[in-house]
């Protein structure tokens, strides 16, 4: 009862702005922002936010717990409707396990070849753990939903560890026959159990055929992936090793390898555990000749954050996995100041866009029966619950779309965090996050757009996405206030 009171009492306080009774607060403290818009100077391209039914949990949206037919649609609806949500992204795995577990997807292949040369006795449920509803569904929402398809490992029979969890090489690259693996990370490529054979074109095939079986369900995978944190060995869940060196040496097997059966396709590389961490294997891809074998640089943002651009020869880059995933579940905008709160997600989506040039951002998995806060809705059975997460997604991605182009805004005060994107049909998304305690007025001024009006939407302890206001734009020029600790999105057309 006194941690609900005290929650109780961190909810009132953030109601009332998080700011001190003193009614001299601002006393002496310049409360005003200038804020430019240019819409002459062009950045990057947005793919749009996003989220996972990976691992199996798909199947949790989908009824396994008791959520009825009429919820499953309500929280599908929720997340991907362009007029809620606003998520464009979906990230499906790829299995790798012949016999499913708790938490694995099913395998396309249920029995490996002795050797790469098959045959391939591949095999299709329609289902794939749920997944194919959840495509479906989210599509039923928002037709141009960009699907990744990612593969956490091969399997088994692929690799030298022969088994699709404990890390590993794809058996092939540079490192996995045991007597060339300097620089390998893997510790089991010593003991290597390729024998010398080369499986890289038999797991390219693979994963483009996972893909033609999507294509026969009639839903179109937008993105391919081999990897998933390949920096990383979780030892008791599927995952392969890799760094950029051996990456090159797959990839230039799966990228012409895909782009023959798909050529629209887009191929990653390769979610590493953070943006250093994939800065480290883009670096090393580069060196080894394999700059042009991907299309989109995809990273995670466990262990590192995104400081500056990614070194890649000009393809765009998404963060394609990330949450707190250690505490309980939080559906607070702005309460205790943990990483899980909405306002916290407001600013890292901020600093990605801007200071990293990123073009999508993926919260880990999309719904889950949980306790914990690793999905942007909580399920338990019948009932749904949203964190105010969501509501940072759909500040930028309710109004930036898929194809908008983010253009330069620039803020007088560091508080003050603004960015904003150009749409295909002209109109205009600024976001703007108020960092600070007190409310702020804000002139802006604009170039390089035709906008007459500026809609603006609220998100905080109050409001959810919620459109509270109308300005006019005269001469490139409107005046408007931003509340504290709060996510003020203007729309202006």
């Amino acid at each position: 009862m006194k941690a609900m009171l005290w929650i109780l009492t961190l909810v009132e306080a953030a109601v009332a702005g998080g700011s001190p009774a003193d009614s001299n607060y601002t006393q002496g403290i310049n409360t005003t922002v200038s804020v430019v818009v240019n819409g002459f100077v062009k950045y990057q391209q947005m793919i749009g936010g996003g989220c996972s039914g990976a691992f199996g949990v798909a199947c949790d949206q989908f009824g396994r717990y008791g959520l009825s037919p009429a919820n499953q649609d309500i929280v599908t609806e929720t997340l991907f409707s362009e007029n809620i949500g606003g998520l464009s992204v979906l990230r499906n795995d790829i299995g790798s396990n012949g016999s499913s577990t708790d938490g694995s997807i099913f395998s396309i292949l249920g029995t490996c070849p002795s050797t790469p040369d098959g045959p391939f006795d591949y095999t299709w449920d329609g289902n794939d753990t749920c997944q194919v509803q959840l495509s479906k569904t989210a599509l039923k929402y928002n037709p141009d939903l960009f699907i990744y398809a990612d593969a956490w490992s091969a399997p088994g029979c692929m690799k030298n560890v022969g088994t699709d969890d404990d890390g590993g090489l794809i058996c092939g690259v540079r490192g996995s026959y045991g007597n060339d693996n300097e620089g390998s990370q893997s510790e089991s490529s010593a003991s290597s159990q390729c024998n010398n054979t080369d499986w890289r074109q038999a797991y390219a095939d693979y994963l483009v055929q996972y893909v033609k079986y999507y294509q026969q369900e009639g839903v179109n995978i937008s993105m391919l992936g081999a990897y998933n944190e390949p920096d990383f060995n979780p030892v008791t869940y599927a995952s392969m090793e890799s760094d950029g060196y051996q990456a090159k040496d797959f990839l230039e097997v799966l990228y012409p390898t895909a782009k023959a059966a798909f050529p629209d396709i887009k191929v990653s590389c390769c979610d590493a555990t953070g943006a250093r961490q994939e800065r480290n294997i883009l670096y090393e891809l580069s060196q080894a000749g394999g700059e042009n074998l991907f299309d989109v640089a995809t990273w995670h943002n466990y262990q590192s954050n995104p400081e500056r651009p990614f070194n890649t020869a000009g393809q765009p880059n998404i963060m394609t996995e990330w949450a707190d995933g250690t505490g309980s579940w939080n559906a607070y905008w702005d309460v205790t100041g943990q990483l899980a709160e909405g306002f916290q997600w407001a600013l890292y989506m901020h600093n990605a866009f801007v200071n990293s040039d990123t073009s999508g951002y993926t919260h880990w998995w999309c719904s889950q029966q949980t306790t914990g806060d690793n999905a942007l809705v909580r399920l338990q059975n019948d009932e749904y619950f949203v964190a105010a997460r969501l509501w940072a997604f759909a500040g930028y991605f309710r109004f930036a779309r898929p194809g908008s182009i983010r253009v330069d805004a620039q803020s007088s005060v560091e508080n003050v965090y603004v960015s904003a994107f150009v749409n295909t049909n002209g109109s205009v998304a600024m976001p703007v996050v108020n960092a600070a305690h007190f409310a702020y007025d804000m002139t802006v001024n604009l170039s390089g757009t035709n906008a007459t009006t500026a809609k603006a939407y609220l998100t905080d302890n109050e409001h959810n996405v919620t459109m509270v206001e109308t300005y006019p734009v005269r001469g490139g020029s409107f005046s408007a206030n931003v509340e504290p600790r709060a996510m003020k999105t203007f729309f202006l057309q």
